[in-house]
């Protein structure tokens, strides 16, 4: 005796339905309105944090916001990767790329806000304004020199706003 039955016997897969009341089998088309159960991704969750915080540190780089959201891309990639059953190593390695991006991008214009901050002279400004404390008169000298040097440096004429 056999165990499996007589060839013939159960139609071809994909000829017919399974019949009423059971779940699609493998090889069947599933009935109309029904569809196959698929099991939901598991461990994403860390790698497709560290893609979005990846995006986030590249396009707030210019903004110097990619200091505070590279490293965590980069920390949550690294769980990520680390982690045995996690999934979504490719948006893993994706998220601790575009983190280190974000991070340099952050790091260049930083540094170069502060080479500008130091040539115009925004130290000398707050040293002024340090040693003058309360006194009005010198606080305005402050500003004055501090207007005068980035003309003669920059040529920027710094004009308030005119009232109404």
């Amino acid at each position: 005796m056999s165990q499996y039955p007589p060839p013939g016997q159960y139609p071809p897969p994909g000829d017919y339905p399974p019949p009423g009341g059971y779940p699609p089998q493998p090889g069947y088309p599933p009935q109309p309105g029904q569809q196959y159960w698929q099991e939901p991704p598991k461990g994403k969750g860390l790698a497709i944090t560290a893609l979005v915080l990846g995006i986030v540190a590249l396009l707030s780089g210019l903004f110097l916001l990619g200091f505070l959201f590279g490293p965590l891309a980069v920390i949550f990639g690294l769980i990520a990767l680390l982690s045995k059953k996690a999934g979504g190593t490719g948006m893993a390695i994706a998220g601790i790329v575009l983190g280190l991006i974000g991070l340099v991008i952050s790091l260049v214009v930083g540094l170069f806000a502060w080479g500008f901050m130091k040539e115009a002279g925004f130290d000398n400004l707050l040293d002024c304004m340090n040693a003058a404390g309360n006194d009005q008169a010198k606080i305005e000298q402050c500003q004055r020199d501090f207007e005068q040097n980035l003309d003669e440096r920059f040529g920027i004429t710094v004009t308030p706003e005119p009232t109404r």
